[in-house]
């Protein structure tokens, strides 16, 4: 077995573990990027309702579902089974007829070359062991003329990759590599695309809830292990985390997540 095969059977492990509550948490806490994406993606985009677009790594159809709203066709991908069925059954819940689900590797797509208008990807690069050739594979699946779409986490500019992916390693073992906004755009370019857009913003997190996300609470190991991690940085931080105290007893603990939501054309 290839240390890439041990890599997803370890995302794939994690999601089915958390599957439920995930699903719960991202339906609220991602829906307006979900829609940002969606928008930056069909923005201008000839024939709009007759695109087909892949979500890649889609989980409970987060992302998928505002495509949908957008095209004529929407599919969404997952490596972990328990996260499409997830995602078929809600979107059956409410009717969306326009969008299917199916399990997949994202390095090796069962889609034809060039079968798509829209690609994208949410929060999934820093789970990927060879984000270039997931990249490539998206490529090799949009149009000329299509889109590509990734929003993730990255690490803010002067802060040092080592100390946060070593956080978020602890929390979860399925991460990889926070990557940084010139990885990012070092990779469309390698993989022949034309960056339309990159904006980053933030989003602030209560630890406990994200460390809840993961499956994970106060009082074991792995919350313990993390949260004393994340403390060292509360003063001079270089993680690029910002943690401080929050509640009115100063026993939480917040933090701040970077954001890149990149989208990228690939020539005609």
């Amino acid at each position: 077995m290839t240390d890439q095969s041990t890599h997803l059977d370890k995302v794939r492990e994690r999601f089915t573990a958390t599957a439920e509550v995930f699903s719960q948490n991202v339906r609220v806490t991602r829906k307006a990027e979900a829609e940002r994406l969606a928008e930056r993606a069909t923005e201008g985009l000839a024939l709009q309702g007759e695109a087909l677009a892949i979500d890649l790594a889609c989980g409970p159809g987060t992302f998928t579902r505002p495509l949908a709203a957008r095209v004529g066709r929407a599919i969404g991908a997952d490596l972990t089974p328990a996260m499409v069925e997830k995602a078929r059954a809600e979107a059956a819940r409410d009717g969306i007829a326009n969008i299917e689900f199916v399990c997949s590797d994202v390095y090796a797509l069962p889609f034809a070359a060039g079968a798509a208008h829209i690609v994208t990807c949410g929060y999934a690069f820093h789970h990927m062991t060879d984000p270039a050739r997931a990249l490539a594979e998206m490529a090799r699946v949009t149009r000329p003329g299509g889109r590509v779409a990734i929003i993730d986490i990255i690490v803010p500019e002067g802060f040092d990759p080592r100390h946060q992916n070593a956080i978020e390693r602890e929390r979860d073992p399925s991460h990889t590599d926070t990557l940084t906004v010139a990885r990012f755009f070092e990779l469309f370019h390698d993989a022949g695309l034309r960056v339309r857009s990159a904006d980053v913003h933030e989003n602030f997190h209560d630890f406990d809830y994200w460390m809840r996300n993961a499956g994970s609470a106060p009082g074991d190991d792995i919350y313990s292990r993390t949260r004393r991690l994340m403390e060292k940085f509360m003063i001079g931080d270089v993680s690029g985390f910002r943690p401080r105290v929050s509640g009115k007893d100063g026993a939480g603990l917040e933090f701040t997540h970077t954001v890149l939501l990149i989208v990228g054309e690939k020539p005609e």
